[in-house]
């Protein structure tokens, strides 16, 4: 299967969950639920833009880069404007500001033409946007009722899809010590296949989320083997278009099950 396709299935998947988050919802705690699907989601498009950024200067698919990193940057702004035009106590709206501030710097990074320097300055600034973003998670949730943390699981997969790819290439670049992106891709697997283990048993589940997360659990071990086979940077590099295709296959596939939970409460 060619990445295009694959690009355009999961970014349709991507407008819809966002276009499901931006619908006035019927209950407090669906409307709460859409506001901290907003902030998850600024964990997964940071580290999906830097993917991007990567796959560009590596060579990597690099007409899909270009698509997916101007995918991401435009949807994470769309996203923050949205939590800016919404409902959040004085300590949310501190966290936003936190976001935006960290989202600044990053943005000017991947905005610019890509280099070996913008990729080593993207590595502390990306960590940076993801540490934001979930102090702002955690404070919209702090607040919220506790039905709606049944989205933590499945938001954290969807980030962790994306952060697998992008220290796959980190990993595959030569541009630093292996250590730190083979030890946070290691880690980023691992989380991966536990978080998806304790979905697969949860039987208080919906049933579509089920059969969502069955779907999942079909695609996530060829991903894992596939990012797992490190090594020389010029094997990582040929493999890497296979691996940024499963990338944004499961990344759909998380999508998906993050809208099955958001579903029921519309």
């Amino acid at each position: 299967m060619r990445l295009a396709p694959v690009l355009a299935t999961a970014a349709t998947a991507a407008f819809l969950a966002l276009g499901c988050a931006s619908t006035a919802f019927a209950s407090t705690g669906a409307a709460h639920e859409a506001t901290a699907d907003l902030a998850e989601q600024a964990r997964m498009l940071g580290q999906r833009a830097t993917k991007a950024y990567l796959m560009t200067l590596q060579g990597v698919s690099p007409d899909a880069g270009h698509s997916i990193l101007a995918d991401s940057v435009s949807r994470f702004e769309r996203n923050l404007a949205a939590l800016k035009a919404g409902k959040l106590d004085d300590n949310a709206r501190a966290k936003l500001a936190a976001v935006d501030s960290a989202w600044i710097e990053a943005r000017a990074l991947l905005t610019a033409p890509p280099s070996a320097s913008g990729a080593k300055a993207l590595y502390d600034s990306t960590a940076a946007l993801d540490q934001a973003s979930q102090h702002l998670v955690m404070a919209i949730n702090s607040r919220g009722p506790e039905e709606s943390r049944r989205l933590i699981l499945a938001s954290r997969m969807r980030m962790l899809s994306q952060r697998i790819a992008m220290h796959y290439l980190y990993r595959a670049s030569g541009l630093m010590t292996p250590n730190a992106p083979q030890m946070e891709l290691s880690y980023a697997r691992s989380e991966f296949a536990a978080n998806l283990s304790r979905s697969t048993q949860n039987n208080a589940f919906p049933a579509e989320t089920r059969e969502a997360v069955a779907r999942l659990a079909g695609l996530w071990p060829a991903y894992q083997d596939a990012a797992g086979k490190t090594g020389e940077p010029v094997a990582m590099l040929k493999n890497a278009p296979a691996v940024m295709e499963m990338s944004e296959q499961v990344l759909g596939a998380t999508d998906k099950v993050v809208g099955t939970l958001l579903a029921p409460a519309r």
